[in-house]
């Protein structure tokens, strides 16, 4: 890893914005492309009778996209109160569910950028044995996932960098609320998309105006943490499904051990972790949810009884939720209450320039350096020394 200088300040960020920093940051000028290219091509499909009539909904995939099919529960509840919505794992849903007896008023959606994913691709051969609906949700219309299922949803996405699925996650995310949108608009006729878009517009707006403020206390964080042994990550609700999102990258940018849990099981086993000097945590608190107080409790539990450092990121101050504690915090702007399930398409970005900082700062190459050289090409250059 990188031998630490003797004073945090002389670091500066730009030496350690890599490719990843680069597809964070392409999410702002992407965010109303991929709005406009996946609602012009769910207007193709919005037509079937299905999209009228289902009453059940199952969202599933793999890695990053089964996280997007729980990540937008919110907004399948905010559109469809009236049709059941669950995310299922694709090896639950190929092997193990509980599959109803009769499935002709259920939608499954395949989600899948490539669609190629073998155990996706099971999924949706089991259910359609049992009679439901498969909608393949992708960006690969060639692949075996969008021959197979009964309805292609196209998702349209512009070319760019991916080697992390950073891109890929919001365009998931993003056309899958899309749909839930579209079926509203069937069902009640009235015109939601265009809502959909003038708040997401405001949303972004918000979001990305303190877009450098975040990468800085990321960066921070980062080289504060440059020898922490293991992250960990906590977060309720639609945040758990960030957070899961903000683990995987850790994972894969930087190989470090790095736990994800609620606040309730935090409190009940990973308080218990130890030594907590060890540890840099990171907690994502939406202040919109229910959950505040309980949460906040947690982060003071991190800090006095367990010798955590820890991250929050939030859109409130640590003092305003009522974390009492000595905390890093990064500013994470939230949709309006009534849109919170907007939020689940940019909670997970702070995270990520972290994870991403992570990895440049110790000097670890992404994927533990098994990425083909000829495809992923270090963009990050440190004047810092290398030591074994």
């Amino acid at each position: 890893m990188y031998k630490r200088l003797n004073d945090e300040k002389y670091y500066r960020r730009f030496y350690f914005q890599d490719s990843f920093f680069a597809q964070c940051t392409d999410v702002d000028p992407l965010t109303m492309d991929q709005f406009d290219r996946a609602a012009n091509n769910v207007k193709e499909i919005i037509g079937n009778p299905i999209f009228r009539t289902a009453t059940h909904i199952i969202g599933t995939g793999c890695g990053d996209s089964n996280i997007a099919a729980f990540a937008v529960k919110e907004a399948f509840a905010y559109y469809l109160p009236d049709v059941k919505y669950e995310a299922v794992e694709a090896i639950e849903l190929s092997r193990h569910y509980d599959y109803e007896e009769d499935g002709s008023e259920a939608i499954a959606l395949f989600i899948s950028v490539s669609g190629r994913i073998f155990r996706t691709i099971e999924a949706l051969r089991q259910c359609k044995r049992h009679g439901i609906i498969t909608v393949a949700v992708t960006d690969s219309p060639d692949s075996e996932t969008a021959k197979e299922a009964d309805i292609l949803f196209y998702e349209n996405a512009p070319a760019g960098d991916n080697n992390a699925g950073l891109r890929t996650y919001y365009i998931n995310v993003i056309s899958t609320i899309i749909l839930a949108a579209a079926m509203a608009e069937m069902r009640t006729g009235k015109a939601c998309l265009p809502q959909l878009r003038e708040q997401l517009q405001s949303y972004h707006d918000l979001f990305f105006a303190d877009w450098e403020k975040m990468a800085d206390s990321c960066f921070a964080a980062a080289i504060h943490w440059m020898d922490k042994k293991y992250l960990g990550l906590t977060a309720d609700g639609a945040m758990f499904w960030a957070a899961k999102f903000v683990q995987a990258k850790v994972i894969e940018l930087s190989g470090d051990a790095c736990a994800v849990i609620d606040s309730e099981n935090y409190m009940h086993v990973n308080i218990l972790m130890g030594p907590g000097e060890a540890y840099g945590e990171m907690v994502i608190i939406n202040s919109n949810d229910d959950n505040v107080s309980r949460i906040a409790d947690t982060v003071n539990n991190m800090v006095k009884r367990g010798a955590r450092e820890v991250l929050v990121f939030s859109d409130q101050t640590p003092e305003n939720l009522g974390i009492t504690e000595e905390v890093a915090y990064c500013r994470m702007p939230v949709p309006p209450k009534e849109w919170n399930f907007l939020a689940s398409i940019y909670a997970y970005l702070p995270g990520a320039l972290f994870a991403g900082f992570r990895h440049t700062t110790i000097g670890e190459p992404m994927f533990r350096g098994g990425m083909d050289p000829t495809i992923f090409i270090p963009t990050y250059f440190s004047p810092i020394e290398v030591v074994d």
